[in-house]
Formats: structure tokens, C-alpha cells, sequence
């Protein structure tokens, strides 16, 4: 129960600042961070049909994680809804990102680094998703347990963007990625956060081809 409250009180801190509520939201933003702020928003404000709304609105990001590690949230996180149950939206929400971030590292995996861009883009992602989402109740966790997981997973991404390698200037100075160095780096992040949050479902140890 304690970490319940814990996970939705933090969460609540996403729906701030109130202006980017007014009209609508940032622009060029994330779907999957767009959604998560207005879900935990509208929830609060028990407008439980903007939550459905919003939820069916990245309805094929929960399929993708779907068939990539045969678990499917949504159907749960509907039935949270229905209950009105903010706490259990929250709480698969949070799931949700986090399988998110398995995906990104997941398709850097398959390509094994190749597209530079296309690499640095994901790994951006997962860490904004990391950094804006969870990052505040890996650090209350830390503060409970006297433990580093969230310096762990800071030192992780940041080497992870080292990992990537660099396609230098015109081609001069270029630097090879380290494809085996970015498997083991986003396997810690992943261990590190699943520690922090031990309720998660990690869906498939290893996604479908």
C-alpha cells in the first residue's frame, strides 16, 4: 500500500506546471510522455473519460510492446479506468514506460548501433523517459533503502550515449559504436529499474524476433 501511495503522490508532480494544460500540450512532445502527464492530470481531476481518451490514444504503443514481450497492459489499465482506480492507472502506466524504454534498447540491440541517428534518438527517449517519469521515485526509493540506484542508472545512460560511438565531422574523427558495451549498459538500467520497482512485469525475458 505504502508504495501505491508513494508511486501516485510523485506522479502527481507530472501534471505540473498547470499552463501546459490550458489549451493543450507541448508541442513535438513524446505520445508516451504527453499521455502519462494528462493521465495522472485528468485522473486527479476524476475525468475518467479524457483517461480512456488519452489511454486509447497510444493504443498501438501497447500493441508494439505486446508483440515484442508477450504482455499486454492494456486491457488492465482499462479496467483500472473503469474502477476509477488512480492508483492502478498509475501503477501500469508506469509499467508501460518502462517497457517502453525495454523497446528502445531493444531495437538499438537488433541494429547493433548501425543507424547513428536513428540509435541516439531511442537512447534519447528512454532516458527522457526515464529522467521525466521515473527518475523521482527511484530516488524516494533510494532514500528508503540508503541505496544509488538512480547514480547507477544516470552513469549508465550516460556512458550508454559514449557506446553509441560518433560519426565525426564529414566523416574525419569518426568512432566505431560498441554494440556489446550498449547491450550491457541498457540490461543494467533495465535490472536497476526493476529493483526500484520490483511490482513491474517485464513481460518476456528476451522480445520476439
Amino acid at each position: 500500500m505504502r508504495t501505491l501511495t508513494l508511486i501516485i503522490s510523485l506522479l502527481f508532480l507530472v501534471s505540473l506546471p498547470s499552463h501546459l494544460w490550458a489549451y493543450g500540450y507541448e508541442q513535438n512532445e513524446d505520445p508516451i510522455l504527453k499521455v502519462f502527464k494528462a493521465v495522472i492530470y485528468y485522473g486527479k481531476a476524476s475525468d475518467w473519460g479524457r483517461v480512456q481518451r488519452e489511454v486509447d490514444s497510444i493504443a498501438d504503443r501497447f500493441e508494439d510492446v505486446r508483440k515484442l514481450f508477450e504482455i499486454d497492459l492494456k486491457p488492465e489499465v482499462d479496467e483500472s479506468i473503469r474502477n476509477k482506480d488512480l492508483q492502478g492507472v498509475a501503477k501500469l502506466m508506469a509499467n508501460m514506460v518502462f517497457l517502453a524504454i525495454r523497446e528502445k534498447h531493444y531495437w538499438n540491440n537488433q541494429e547493433r548501433l548501425a543507424v547513428y541517428i536513428r540509435s541516439k534518438v531511442r537512447l534519447r527517449l528512454a532516458e527522457e523517459y526515464y529522467t521525466t517519469l521515473l527518475a523521482g521515485n527511484v530516488m524516494e526509493y533510494d532514500r528508503r533503502h540508503d541505496t544509488d540506484l538512480h547514480g547507477r542508472i544516470t552513469r549508465c545512460f550516460h556512458d550508454a550515449h559514449f557506446s553509441l560511438g560518433s560519426v565525426g565531422f564529414f566523416g574525419a574523427g569518426s568512432i566505431e559504436p560498441s554494440p556489446e558495451e550498449f547491450k550491457h549498459l541498457a540490461k543494467d538500467i533495465e535490472t536497476a529499474l526493476l529493483e526500484a520497482f520490483p511490482y513491474f512485469d517485464p513481460g518476456r525475458e528476451e522480445a520476439l524476433p
